[in-house]
This record gives C-alpha cells, structure tokens and sequence, in this order.
C-alpha cells in the first residue's frame, strides 16, 4: 500500500517524455518542468543519474544556452547551442567530441533550461557562476578530452 506523500519513480521513453513536454508548453498547462538527467553527454556540469535540469518554454535561441530539442526523428537531447545560421541551430553537449554535434531548426526546441540542481544545490543559467563555468569550459576546448578523462577517473575514484 502506497503511502499519501511518497513520490513514485517511472521511466518512460525520451520521445514520450519529450512529447508530453513540448505538449504541456504549448498549452501553456505549466512554466517550468523539472526532471533527472541521464547520460553522460554534457559532463562535467551535469551528471548522469544526480543532477536535474528545470526547462522552461523555448526561447529565443542563442549560442551558449542549453536547451532539450529534437535533433532526428524520437531523437532528443539536452546539449548546448554552439551555432546559430539563420533558422538551423547546431548544439553539441559539453563533454562530447568537439566533431560531435547536431543541427536542427528552431522549431525543434521543446525547452530551454533555465536551471540545474547539482548535487541538491540550484545554479540558475543566468547565474555569474553558470555564465564563468561556461565561459572557461570554452576556452578549456583544445584539452577538454584529457580533463575528461581526468575528470571521469577520478569522480570514480570520489564519488562525484
């Protein structure tokens, strides 16, 4: 017997998820949705199975936002925009391989976050810190895969 206030987990499809998403946007039915994060794409700002991610409606894309779009037909992913070409956007998540990216049109876009929980602590996208992290992690590009590497086998070794 389920308790009142006890908080039920289930998994559902990344194309379900993200359909109920961009549904509850465009019916302006909720502002913001918050949810847990998997996969490993967008280390070490983010990681797989801890931290979460709150999107709210699309908004104007632009390079350096993170956002959760479509990027090929049932095919989602929450990376961060690093071009934009007119109406093609082209994101890549920040502990992908620099060749590694997606192209899409704006449409595509199901939300835009506007927050990370990281660790139980909240970083808004607009934050300073947010905005230095971003900004570093940039400019770290010519040796992102070594502090990768790095990164990944000492958080095993830590528990990040």
């Amino acid at each position: 017997m389920r308790k009142e206030n006890e908080v039920r987990k289930k998994r559902i499809p990344n194309s379900e998820y993200a359909a109920q998403i961009a549904r509850l946007f465009k019916e302006k039915s909720c502002e913001r949705i918050t949810f847990r994060v998997y996969g490993y794409s967008m280390r070490p700002f983010i990681e797989n199975g801890r931290d979460q991610v709150e999107l709210v409606p699309p908004q104007k894309p632009q390079i350096g936002q993170v956002v959760f779009a479509e990027v090929a037909p049932k095919t989602y992913a929450l990376h961060r925009i690093i071009r934009i070409d007119g109406n093609i956007i082209t994101m890549r998540g920040d502990g992908n391989r620099l060749s590694q990216t997606e192209s899409f049109t704006a449409d595509k876009i199901i939300g835009t976050a506007s927050a990370f929980i990281r660790k139980g602590k909240r970083i808004e996208t607009d934050s300073r810190k947010w905005r230095i992290y971003s900004r570093i992690w940039e400019f770290l590009k010519p040796i992102r895969r070594v502090l990768l590497a790095i990164y990944s086998r000492t958080s095993k070794i830590i528990n990040l």
